[in-house]
């Protein structure tokens, strides 16, 4: 039997196709008849790389505290079993975890000004390792840190590339996961960027025209969306796109700036130019 405790389990037959199966990284269970690959036979994974294998199968162990009073009456088993646990953390009606203060800090209290702050990405995104921290000091008291690529912060380059590009998430893809699936592109849509009437009209772009968008970083191409969901001076355009199956992404034209805290991508910071494509 299996020694696994969490992960995605397949029947053998209708097993996923990965590049590669790592036995230090994966389990395997052969059935009843104790041979290899028939269709009785169970396929556990945990990550198509060490490091996903890694946060699969430790989950338990770096990221929840079993004994926490939030999680009491929950096991791992329950969640193998039930998919979901909602936490013992109240109900919006009676939950007030703060009603008396209990914040982390050395007064107790909600501080504003935090002494001795120093930078750091958060266990989550880096697998929960802990080495090797930016560390950098942080202000005491937070502020408005304003765009490094704005047309008020930065107008000789606003006067090549006018507008701002913000990318958010796409609605049928994870990141750029499911992105190569013809039913996830059909429900996405092809690549696409939302411009204000104002802009449009200023390029001589009208809906569903073909458009280039670049910077002095790179450019993809999309179709043009008109719109007055988006303000002048601002276009829109979704993540995730890959670029095998279509020509660039918006990830070509982003800055390779971080943010002030947490070392965060400046993915929406970014000056570009759209043009119509002949």
């Amino acid at each position: 039997q299996s020694s696994a405790r969490i992960g995605l389990a397949y029947p053998w037959s209708i097993r996923p196709e990965f590049l590669e199966r790592l036995d230090d990284y994966d389990e395997y269970n052969y059935g009843e008849d104790q041979v290899a690959w028939t269709l009785d036979d169970v396929y556990e994974f945990y990550g198509t790389t060490v490091s996903e294998s890694y946060f699969m199968r430790d989950l338990e162990k770096n990221y929840i505290d079993w004994d926490a009073p939030a999680c009491k009456g929950i096991s791992l088993d329950y969640l193998k079993k039930n998919g979901f646990a909602r936490l013992n953390v109240g109900t919006k009606d009676d939950r007030v975890p703060h009603k008396e203060g209990n914040f982390a800090t050395e007064s107790g209290k909600c501080e504003f000004i935090l002494k001795g702050v120093t930078n750091f990405v958060a266990g989550p995104f880096r697998q929960m390792y802990e080495g090797f921290q930016p560390g950098e000091k942080l202000p005491e008291l937070p502020d408005y840190v304003p765009n490094k690529e704005s047309p008020d912060t930065n107008p000789e380059l606003a006067k090549q590339f006018p507008l701002n590009m913000v990318s958010p998430k796409s609605h049928a893809f994870l990141n750029s996961c499911y992105a190569n699936m013809e039913s996830k592109i059909k429900v996405q849509g092809e690549q696409f960027v939302l411009v204000n009437k104002k802009d449009a009209n200023a390029r001589n772009i009208a809906d569903g025209t073909k458009v280039k968008v670049f910077n002095d970083r790179g450019l993809f191409e999309a179709v043009a969306k008109i719109t007055d969901d988006v303000n002048p001076g601002i276009v829109v355009s979704t993540l995730g796109y890959w670029r095998q199956l279509n020509k660039g992404t918006v990830n070509s034209i982003s800055s390779a700036n971080l943010a002030d805290m947490g070392n965060a991508p400046t993915f929406s910071d970014n000056l570009i130019q759209i043009e119509k494509i002949a």
